[in-house]
């Protein structure tokens, strides 16, 4: 009930101002994405028209940082902290690699919630987990409102080596493409990442130990954006909840910047540090005003932080400069582990057939 009353209170009068005008949510992410301004114009000519940016290209020859990472990923973190990798050749046949926690005794007869977790970008995914510290808990928590039924599946994809939008060093390396917005399941040019990740989640649901009312996104940064963007265009999610989330559709250094679309009203929950790197939480505060205006009746929680983690009203204005390079930078690297709770809160109380 505590969280509750805080959520409530802090929910930012961010949404400040829903606006009578409501986008219409389309059944193709195609459509949607016509249907949005389109791309911007910083650099039009290199735009893919109606998903914003190419398909964002292999990093530059002179890059280590991804293959760095790539060889971190497969020393295998995930073996050490009891999971099981997973493994899947990709339509470019680029090898795609997941890691997967099911808590003992998890059958078909008790399926359990499936929480998938997009991993930062430039970082090895594996360590992310332990900071965030959900490995542990998905023995534990309850996402399925009945107690008598504790844990969650964890599905920790692994993002794949490309050059980013993002300043120096994360020009490249490990990460999603949330830029090339195609999303669209019919198509044949479907972004690569959002392939990968229906199909991890699908080989899990697979085994019938997944409770498909409760398949959940959350991520880090670069992941965060990513699971925003998949969850707005992917019906089989019932909510997501993210920490320190760029603009999926509208980041600081993107030349195809677009207007954010959905076609599914998913819940989302979003925090973001009052001080963050490269204007995080001021871009991030911009989108979910943004997509107050464009759906009302969208379930949103953005919650701003400050250094230790308490919720306050508004970002830090000396934090919004474009770089790497400011205080931000430590925040940026910590999770929220005391909202954790309210994370697991805000999926639990949102399982997919409440969806509007």
């Amino acid at each position: 009930m505590r969280l509750r009353i805080i959520r409530d209170a802090l929910a930012l009068a961010a949404l400040f101002g829903c606006g009578a005008y409501a986008a219409p949510v389309f059944q193709s992410p195609t459509d949607a994405a016509i249907a949005s301004s389109g791309p911007g114009t910083t650099d039009a000519a290199q735009c893919a028209v109606p998903y914003g940016d190419p398909p964002r290209p292999l990093p530059s020859p002179l890059s280590v940082s991804g293959d760095l990472g790539a060889v971190l990923n497969l020393l295998n973190a995930c073996l050490l902290k009891g999971g099981a990798p997973m493994s899947w050749t990709d339509s470019q046949k680029e090898q795609r690699h997941a890691c997967v926690f099911v808590p003992p005794g998890t059958t078909a007869q008790a399926p359990l919630p499936l929480v998938v977790f997009l991993q930062g970008s430039l970082f090895p995914a594996p360590p992310q987990l332990i900071l965030n510290d959900w490995v542990p808990l998905t023995r534990s928590v309850d996402l399925s409102a009945d107690p008598a039924k504790p844990g969650f599946i964890l599905l920790l994809p692994i993002g794949r080596n490309t050059a980013h939008f993002y300043p120096f060093p994360d020009n490249d390396g490990l990460g999603w493409d949330n830029w090339y917005r195609n999303l669209d399941r019919s198509s044949p040019d479907l972004n690569l990442d959002v392939a990968a990740i229906d199909h991890f989640i699908a080989a899990v649901e697979a085994g019938g130990i997944v409770d498909t009312n409760r398949v959940y996104l959350t991520g880090w940064s670069n992941g965060a954006a990513m699971a925003q963007l998949y969850a707005l265009n992917t019906p089989s999610v019932a909510a997501a909840a993210v920490y320190s989330s760029p603009d999926p559709f509208r980041d600081v250094q993107d030349p195809c910047a677009q207007t954010p679309f959905a076609t599914t009203m998913t819940p989302l929950m979003d925090i973001h540090n009052a001080c963050d790197i490269v204007g995080i939480c001021q871009t991030g505060t911009k989108f979910h005003q943004d997509l107050a205006k464009l759906y009302p009746n969208l379930p949103q929680y953005p919650v701003i932080v400050n250094s230790n983690k308490f919720p306050v009203q508004a970002c830090n204005a000396s934090c919004a400069n474009q770089t790497l390079a400011n205080v931000g930078d430590l925040n940026h690297l910590l999770w929220p582990q005391t909202w954790n709770d309210a994370m697991f809160e805000w999926l639990r109380d949102h399982p997919l057939d409440a969806k509007h």
